[in-house]
């Protein structure tokens, strides 16, 4: 069994959601034996139609599940972030606090967000996902190495080490096959 299937519950930042959609491998993505979480703050950060119809297309398919706080929670949220609101937004802290509450791990791409959370839950990132959808053989190494690529060139604040050492390995174990 992957670690993918025995980890179910994953809760997601907006720029996760965007690094997938800019590697086309948002509905790859889905097929993973997640449970995927998102919240209503995070999903109001999504202003590109094209984006916004993407993800409703997997809410309405019940794989994407939007959190949306009563009034209650709202007001616990603001008054959690107002300490840490010099530091990350209210929609980073939104979906750790949501992550926090069901005990999932927190994907995101901020290394604000992510320094903050990781003292509190399981924090990972878009190589996290890329580990699980060539572990799950749900995309190839190949395919890894090229989408890979591809995100490297559009998003600069990538961890260029960590991806350069998943290529080379995934490039070394096609070349041994």
């Amino acid at each position: 069994m992957s670690s993918s299937q025995m980890e179910k519950l994953v809760v997601n930042d907006a720029n996760i959601f965007f690094d997938l959609m800019n590697s086309g491998l948002l509905d790859k993505f889905f097929e993973l034996p997640w449970s995927i979480h998102t919240t209503d703050f995070v999903f109001a950060e999504i202003k590109r139609e094209e984006q916004l119809n993407q993800l409703k297309y997997f809410e309405n398919a019940s794989k994407l599940k939007i959190k949306k706080f009563p009034p209650e929670e709202i007001q616990e949220i603001n008054l959690m972030y107002q300490k840490y609101r010099t530091k990350i937004s209210l929609q980073d802290y939104s979906v750790w606090y949501y992550a926090k509450k069901i005990s999932a791990r927190l994907l995101t791409g901020d290394s604000k967000l992510r320094f903050l959370a990781e003292q509190e839950i399981t924090v990972s990132g878009i190589l996290y996902i890329f580990d699980n959808l060539v572990n799950d053989g749900i995309i190839s190494k190949k395919d890894a190495i090229k989408k890979l690529l591809q995100l490297i060139e559009q998003n600069k604040r990538l961890p260029l080490n960590e991806c350069q050492l998943r290529i080379d390995k995934w490039k070394s174990e096609t070349q041994n096959k």
